[in-house]
C-alpha cells in the first residue's frame, strides 16, 4: 500500500479555484475579441457539474490533509479538457478515499506502528547505528530536535527490534516534506522528565501489571501509580472527564507527574525514584 505522503504529494496538484476552471482560453495573438475562431479539433470543454466535483473533491482532500497535518501545496488549473478531467477526479476520488481512513499522522514518532519483518544477518549493531543515524539526520531536517543518544539493546533480538524501529522512523521522515508540528515530536521531546519518568513507570508498573493501564485495586492507577488525591491534583480536568488516571494516555500521566515534579521534586515516588538515582 502505497505510503500516507505518497499519495498526499498528489494534493499539490488538486484543482480549488472554480473559476480557473471556467475562465475561457485566451484568444490567439493577432485575433481580435470579436473574431470567432474555428471550432474545428477543439477538445470539448468540460461540463460545469464535473468541474464543479471537482473542486468539492479539492476541498475534501484538502480538509483531511489539514486534518492530518499535512500542508497541501500549490493547487493548479485544472484540465479544461473532458477526458482529462474525468481522469483527475477519479484520481481525487482514490486520494479522498486514502485520507479519509489514515489516522497516523496524529501519533506522534515513537508511538507508530512498525510492521516491517525482523531484519537478520552481520553487521548487527552496525546497521542500528546507520539506521539511527538516518533518522536523525532526517528530523533535523524536519525541525524536530536530536531525539537522543542511541542506546545498544541488551540482546540480538532487541537490536533487531531496534533496527526495526529506526528504519521505520526514518522512512516515514523520509516521505515528509513538511516540518513536523509540535504534536508529532517524539514523547521524549514533548515530555518533561521523561527519561525519568520512564524509570519511575518500569519499576511503578511494568507489563505484568497493566502497564499504563495499571488497576490492580490497591488505590494506585496508571504507570505512574498516582493514587485519587495525586489526580485531583495535578489534573482536575482529566479526572472529571476521564476518570482514574489507568484510562489516560502515557503522555496525559507523564505531564500529570511533571507538574508535580515540578514542585514537590520526585518525592511522590520514594522508592522507585530511589531506584533510577533521582532521590
Amino acid at each position: 500500500m502505497k505510503s500516507l505522503l505518497t499519495l498526499a504529494v498528489a494534493l499539490t496538484v488538486i484543482p480549488t479555484v472554480h473559476a480557473v476552471a471556467t475562465t475561457p482560453p485566451p484568444p490567439p495573438e493577432g485575433a481580435s475579441a470579436g473574431t470567432a475562431l474555428p471550432l474545428r479539433g477543439t477538445p470539448a470543454a468540460a461540463p460545469p457539474e464535473l468541474v464543479d466535483r471537482a473542486t468539492r473533491l479539492a476541498a475534501r482532500a484538502r480538509a483531511h490533509a489539514r486534518r492530518l497535518g499535512l500542508t497541501p501545496g500549490r493547487a493548479s488549473a485544472p484540465p479544461r479538457r473532458t477526458d482529462l478531467l474525468e481522469r483527475r477526479v477519479a484520481r481525487m476520488e482514490a486520494v479522498v478515499d486514502f485520507l479519509g481512513d489514515r489516522r497516523e499522522a496524529r501519533l506522534a514518532l515513537d508511538e507508530r506502528r512498525t510492521t516491517a519483518p525482523a531484519p537478520r544477518g552481520r553487521g548487527l549493531d552496525a546497521r542500528v547505528a546507520r539506521a539511527h543515524s538516518l533518522a536523525v539526520a532526517r528530523a533535523l531536517r524536519l525541525g524536530l530536535t536530536h531525539p537522543g543518544a542511541l542506546r545498544p539493546a541488551a540482546t540480538a533480538e532487541a537490536r533487531r527490534a531496534q533496527l526495526v524501529r529506526w528504519g521505520a522512523v526514518a522512512q516515514w521522515l523520509g516521505e515528509r516534506r513538511e516540518r513536523v508540528r509540535p504534536g508529532e515530536r517524539p514523547l521524549r521531546q514533548r515530555v518533561p522528565h521523561y527519561d525519568a519518568l520512564m524509570c519511575i513507570a518500569s519499576h511503578e508498573a511494568g507489563p505484568e501489571h497493566g502497564g499504563w493501564q495499571a488497576d490492580t485495586g490497591n488505590g494506585y492507577y496508571g504507570g505512574l501509580q498516582m493514587d485519587r488525591s495525586f489526580q485531583q491534583t495535578y489534573a482536575p480536568a482529566l479526572y472529571r472527564s476521564k476518570g482514574t488516571a489507568d484510562n489516560w494516555t502515557q503522555e496525559e500521566q507523564m505531564r500529570a507527574a511533571g507538574r508535580a515534579v515540578s514542585t514537590r521534586g520526585f518525592t511522590p515516588w520514594p522508592n522507585t525514584a530511589r531506584m533510577c538515582g533521582l532521590l
